[in-house]
């Protein structure tokens, strides 16, 4: 008692930043501190000074609380965000001014489907296989046939191809569409897809509000065009989050970046032919986890004898909420980096290779080239601005027991991943299909406005 007493102002302040924390993930939707399948932050900050932004916090019981100021919170929990010089569009901003859009999606679409880990493999039998293989052009492009004139007579290609640009995207894995008319606007775009035989489900991501709705009646997501992330190189990935994956999707240009923007994409059959042996048969026998958050808790140091009481009693608290409001699996671990106390938010370990659901082909799916700390620090350099969001957002992987991956293989993996990337220049009506269990997909820097969509498929 006499312990506790002397105490309690600490275990007060720990106890309400905590919650404070707890709280900000509840009100942004764990956006702010969880990075997407492209490793890079799912929001954005804005400048936070005098005219930041306001967000609501809810609560189950009593609805809207109150309207609070991120960066108010942020200094409650002992986060300080600091001035950003980063002027953001409000408009393409993950949750801002997205209800509606959110409620259109949510009455026409399902939640994508669980993840299909597939069986153990011989993981070694399955490389030799495919390098046995006479593997089928990737990716696969249709251009329109100038005699296609007019909303009708592209509707009757896609009537008339139906069968074959389904049988194309089983066998090569991306078919691109070029020249088409319709596909310009979000309607006709998908009148297209819906021809084809597709059925849309939500992002992997929508219980988040991880990514902005372009168009909810129309099924229709953004495909990471903010000026905040321009500069950030997408890297190569497939739409996951563990527990969900979209089987297909269809990306979309209406507005090409006046510089780069390019779309890209990497087959796995390709990746899986090409990387080495020892690396990949090590990879596959440890498997790998992600790490998609660091919550910053330095104020848990000033605890002094009740650090480690409270410490499983914070961790706790977070998780639930965590919980709660994703709907992937995350566990929670308390580290220490750079000298000050975080706790780390990491998906289950997987495997780095699966057979895939339709073709029974083994490929590559996997994550590492656009979560790596390491390669992406290496690719996008010292950037003139961080967010702060970008500062909770720390992504990175490592071995399924939480051991390092080595650098050399690393680099390996880059340069496996870059030889088989193909770069594809979008105009505006031009769709790109993806077989999201046998390729991956990622976008370059860019300037200048960029309007990308992408809708998901089952």
């Amino acid at each position: 008692v006499r312990f506790l007493r002397k105490h309690k102002q600490s275990i007060r302040m720990a106890i309400l930043r905590a919650a404070a924390l707890a709280m900000i993930l509840c009100s942004t939707g764990v956006a702010a501190f969880m990075t997407s399948p492209t490793g890079i932050p799912l929001r954005q900050t804005a400048r936070l000074t005098g005219s930041a932004r306001r967000a609501p916090i809810y609560s189950r019981r009593l609805g809207r609380i109150s309207m609070v100021d991120p960066s108010e919170q942020a200094e409650r929990a002992g986060i300080s965000f600091g001035r950003r010089t980063a002027v953001l569009d409000r408009d393409q901003d993950v949750g801002i001014g997205q209800d509606e859009e959110r409620k259109a999606a949510e009455k026409l679409m399902q939640h994508c489907p669980l993840t299909e880990w597939g069986p153990e493999l011989d993981i070694l039998a399955e490389k030799k296989k495919m390098a046995s293989m006479d593997l089928p052009v990737f990716p696969y492009e249709l251009v329109k046939d100038p005699s296609v004139v007019g909303e009708a007579a592209e509707e009757a290609y896609f009537i008339q191809n139906k069968a074959e640009i389904n049988k194309r995207l089983r066998d090569h894995g991306c078919v691109v569409l070029r020249g088409f008319e319709t596909t310009k606007q979000p309607g006709g775009f998908e009148h297209m897809w819906k021809t084809l035989g597709f059925e849309a489900c939500l992002d992997p991501l929508h219980t988040v509000a991880g990514r902005p709705v372009v168009s909810g009646k129309n099924a229709i997501y953004e495909a990471v065009n903010k000026p905040s992330r321009a500069k950030f190189f997408v890297g190569m990935h497939n739409e996951m989050v563990g527990k969900r994956t979209v089987r297909k999707a269809a990306f979309v240009c209406f507005q090409a970046a006046d510089k780069g923007g390019e779309f890209l994409v990497c087959d796995g059959h390709r990746m899986l032919r090409d990387l080495d042996d020892d690396f990949l048969e090590r990879l596959y026998s440890r498997k790998i986890r992600f790490s998609s958050a660091q919550l910053p808790m330095g104020f848990m140091d000033s605890t002094g004898p009740l650090q480690p009481l409270l410490e499983p009693a914070v961790k706790a608290l977070l998780g639930a909420i965590v919980d709660f409001k994703v709907d992937f699996d995350v566990e929670m671990f308390w580290n220490r980096v750079d000298g000050q106390r975080v706790i780390q938010a990491h998906a289950p370990p997987q495997p780095p290779v699966i057979r895939h659901p339709e073709t029974g082909l083994a490929t590559w799916f996997c994550n590492i080239h656009s979560h790596s700390a390491k390669l992406r620090d290496e690719r996008d350099g010292v950037l003139p601005e961080t967010t702060g969001s970008s500062q909770l957002n720390k992504s990175d992987v490592f071995y399924g027991d939480g051991a390092v991956i080595e650098d050399a293989d690393l680099r390996h993996l880059d340069a496996v991943t870059r030889k088989n990337t193909i770069k594809l220049a979008m105009k505006p009506g031009d769709v790109v299909f993806v077989d999201n269990y046998r390729a991956m997909h990622g976008r370059e820097t860019f300037e200048g406005p960029r309007k990308h969509a992408v809708t998901w498929f089952k």
